[in-house]
């Protein structure tokens, strides 16, 4: 097992070495030693792994399993640049480099020029993600990635779940939503900072899908942190991710309108809690959880918000749960009339809601896991994916407005 912070040090070595080589001559001691450093800590990554992966996915690097966050550093972004120039999304070494087939390969980063045709790389492979697609070498960096792969990939799951849901294909739909949150538990159970990762990473041009995910990965990590049997997590997870499937419903044009929405529009949207619940009262969900989540999502602690019911009494935990989440998720998000709040604005906006919007002790709950959560840095000043409109303009107060 290797330690993140000397996986991720293979980045900073990587592009101090191309720097060097864009300054010195190959023979100066200001190219070798760092050269020589790179390839020791090469050697010893490999000697554990077999192969050490660098990918790119979008303005991140990918190590291994492991997303590398630390963008703000000069050195990481102008290696990004320069392999995005080349065209390379991908490198890949195999055990047994030796220092004369590295200093080739960051003498030919370094020039832009394609190595000699005699040259023969050994242990190093470099090409675009899609030229190493079904290569038994990138099973861990394209489809097996406990946060950002993962996830990014169960996007495009989780949209073909929604449409079928819609056109009644309920039996391999539900399967399908199951896997999704059974990785997303695998993701939380080994990696604490899960949520942090996925909220810099994910990205996705349908905001219902992205919000939806992002949704379900906050409100398991609740749950687990409360001690709920892994059973009942699941059952959990499933209803959150499938809180908004009424959405598919509601024309585009509404859901995606750049600006402020009529009244008539916005109460249009309110109607996606029924639509959704009715869809799945007619699905074998394997319990009637989602249902229920999906129709009480938007009524709030104090029995206010939509739809309107006139029985009393509390709503679902896990309603309660994904109503939390929900306006978390929705105020971090870029709108097209504003950028996504940073942490600190959109916690403070959901404490005046404590006790009134949300349930007070799962408030506390939710605050304490997003705390952990958020605790290894900054959070992003953008959030997951395209701004689409939640319809917030809608109303006057912020959490309010997630509909």
């Amino acid at each position: 097992m290797i330690e993140q912070d000397y996986l991720f040090r293979v980045i900073l070595n990587l592009a101090q070495c191309l720097q060097a080589a864009q300054i010195y001559p190959d023979h100066h001691k200001r190219f070798q030693v760092p050269l020589s450093r790179l390839h020791a800590r090469i050697l010893r990554m490999t000697a554990v792994l077999g192969t050490l992966h660098i990918g790119i996915i979008g303005d991140q690097f990918i190590v291994d399993d492991t997303p590398y966050l630390d963008m703000d550093k000069a050195f990481p972004k102008k290696l990004l640049r320069e392999l995005h120039d080349r065209g390379i999304e991908k490198i890949s070494i195999r055990d047994g480099l030796t220092y004369g087939e590295l200093k080739q390969f960051i003498l030919f980063l370094s020039g832009g020029k394609e190595p000699p045709q005699d040259l023969k790389w050994e242990c190093i492979s470099y090409g675009t993600i899609q030229t190493f697609e079904g290569s038994a070498e990138l099973s861990g960096l394209a489809h097996s990635l406990p946060r950002n792969h993962i996830l990014f990939g169960a996007t495009n799951v989780l949209k073909d779940v929604l449409s079928s849901l819609i056109k009644g294909k309920g039996g391999t739909s539900v399967q399908d939503g199951r896997d999704i949150v059974a990785n997303v538990m695998k993701g939380l159970h080994q990696d604490d900072f899960l949520i942090s990762r996925l909220l810099r990473l994910q990205s996705h041009d349908d905001y219902t899908v992205t919000h939806s995910l992002n949704v379900c990965a906050m409100v398991l990590a609740q749950a687990m942190r409360m001690g709920v049997p892994d059973k009942t997590v699941h059952e959990i997870g499933l209803a959150a991710m499938l809180h908004d499937v009424g959405k598919e419903m509601i024309p585009q044009e509404i859901l995606q309108k750049p600006g402020k929405i009529s009244a008539e529009e916005f109460q249009r949207i309110t109607e996606h809690p029924i639509f959704g619940a009715t869809l799945l009262r007619k699905i074998d969900c394997g319990s009637e959880l989602p249902m229920i989540v999906c129709f009480e999502h938007h009524i709030k602690y104090n029995s206010t918000g939509y739809p309107k019911v006139s029985y009393g009494g509390p709503l679902n935990v896990a309603s309660y749960m994904t109503q939390i989440a929900d306006v978390y998720d929705a105020l971090r998000t870029n709108r097209p009339y504003r950028r996504s709040l940073d942490v600190e604005t959109a916690m403070g906006i959901m404490k005046d809601g404590r006790g009134t919007e949300f349930e007070p002790a799962l408030f506390d709950n939710f605050m304490e896991t997003l705390v952990l959560a958020e605790s290894e840095g900054d959070g992003p000043e953008n959030s997951l994916g395209p701004a689409q409109n939640d319809t917030a303009s809608a109303t006057s107060s912020p959490p309010a407005a997630v509909v």
